[in-house]
């Protein structure tokens, strides 16, 4: 409150000038001591109630988009009371990410504008706009927390109130086809479909037949050898289910502490969105792996392989809040993830360099029979260590995705 402070004295001079006014008989004084205690009273009146029953909400129509969207942005402020509200002023916090069209916004700091809001509200009133906000990066934003400030007609007394922040608004990276990314539209993970048939899936049974020599004794199928007089093992149908995992590398360089390359980061985010949603169009189970901080659900994202709309929602929405700072190294984190992926699982490693650390983890993975190809997204990036056996690509940063190519 801008006048609580003063209001005793402020009293005490309207009690002197009325004592005045009657000791000297002068209505002029009668009426300016009226007049003042009028004032005085009713900026008491919006002091004590002016925020009182007031609410200010706000709401994104739709809490998913994908980065280059656009949002419709709904505000509302109600005044549920008789008194009347002349001015009702609104600082909302917007994440920059986020562009308010067709608003001016004023500099707050730290990745944030601020949005100023302003509203004369009559009793029991209700006023909303609607903002359109363009989606610039991906991420997952909340706005706020928002300052509601509001006073008497004279601007005499304010009282102000804080207004959590808001519901998430996730902002997925972007998605493009595989040739769009810069890496090949045909096999560009290698003849998957050709090491698949050398692979066997327990649970895809298709029949039987007669035994061969050779053939494993675990696949022996009892029931049919017993009805058919000989042994009769089971058909399996081609597995399907090793499919792609990828490992997405948080770290700029070689060590975290040593800063962040944002254009190659993003790069890798829409590298591995776009790889995750090539394998969900070819029915592969798709796994997705990074070691940065995921925004509201811990430590590293960790999605296993499998099959299915909800994965493709879900690796989009981890990506979306994934976040750096994360302590652990990507070769610590495929060092306890890649052996208990299938025999044959395809990695797609996605890194803006490789140091030796990550060079020994992929070498180790190509050696226990999981095929690795590694996309580079650092355009001045160190050459790759020598790594046999191992498909390289190279990106040029999150501008430079249309111009991929395969490294020597």
């Amino acid at each position: 409150m801008g006048a609580g402070g003063g209001s005793g004295l402020q009293w005490l001079g309207v009690g002197a000038l009325l004592l005045a006014a009657l000791w000297l008989r002068s209505g002029l004084l009668l009426l300016v001591a009226g007049l003042v205690a009028l004032v005085l009273g009713v900026v008491a009146l919006w002091s004590r109630f002016g925020l009182s029953r007031l609410s200010y909400e706000r709401r994104f129509e739709q809490s998913r988009c994908f980065a280059g969207e656009t949002v419709t942005l709904s505000v509302a402020v109600t005044n549920r009371k008789v008194l009347p509200l002349t001015y009702v002023v609104v600082d909302e916090s917007v994440p920059a990410a986020l562009h308010v069209e067709a608003q001016r916004l004023h500099f707050q700091g730290r990745g944030r504008e601020r949005l100023r809001l302003r509203f004369s509200l009559g009793w029991y009133q209700r006023v909303e706009r609607r903002f359109t906000l363009r989606a610039t990066r991906r991420g997952a934003y909340r706005l706020g927390p928002a300052v509601v400030s509001a006073g008497d007609p004279f601007g005499w007394a304010e009282q102000r109130m804080e207004v959590p922040s808001s519901d998430v608004l996730l902002v997925y990276p972007r998605v493009l086809p595989l040739e769009a990314v810069g890496l090949p539209s045909r096999r560009p993970f290698g003849d998957l479909a050709s090491r698949d048939r050398l692979f066997a899936d327990p649970l895809r049974f298709a029949g039987v037949r007669e035994y061969r020599p050779g053939d494993p004794l675990n696949q022996v199928h009892w029931k049919a050898t017993a009805a058919a007089g000989e042994l009769q093992v089971k058909l399996l149908d081609p597995s399907a289910s090793l499919g792609l995992a990828v490992f997405l590398n948080t770290w700029s360089y070689e060590r975290f502490w040593e800063g962040d390359d944002a254009d190659a980061l993003e790069a890798g985010v829409s590298v591995a969105a776009s790889v995750v949603n090539w394998a969900h169009e070819q029915a592969l189970p798709v796994g997705l792996y990074a070691n940065g901080l995921v925004y509201e659900w811990g430590f590293s994202l960790r999605l296993p392989p499998a099959r299915g709309d909800g994965v493709l929602v879900q690796a989009l929405e981890g990506l979306a809040r994934l976040q750096t700072g994360s302590p652990q190294p990507l070769w610590e984190l495929m060092a306890v993830e890649v052996p208990a992926l299938p025999y044959g699982t395809s990695l797609v490693v996605i890194s803006r360099q490789v140091g030796p650390e990550l060079a020994g983890a992929i070498l180790r993975a190509q050696r226990s029979g999981r095929p690795v190809t590694l996309v580079l997204t650092g355009a001045d990036a160190p050459p790759a260590p020598e790594l046999p056996g191992v498909r390289i690509y190279r990106v040029g940063g999150e501008e430079g995705l249309h111009g991929a190519v395969l490294a020597e």
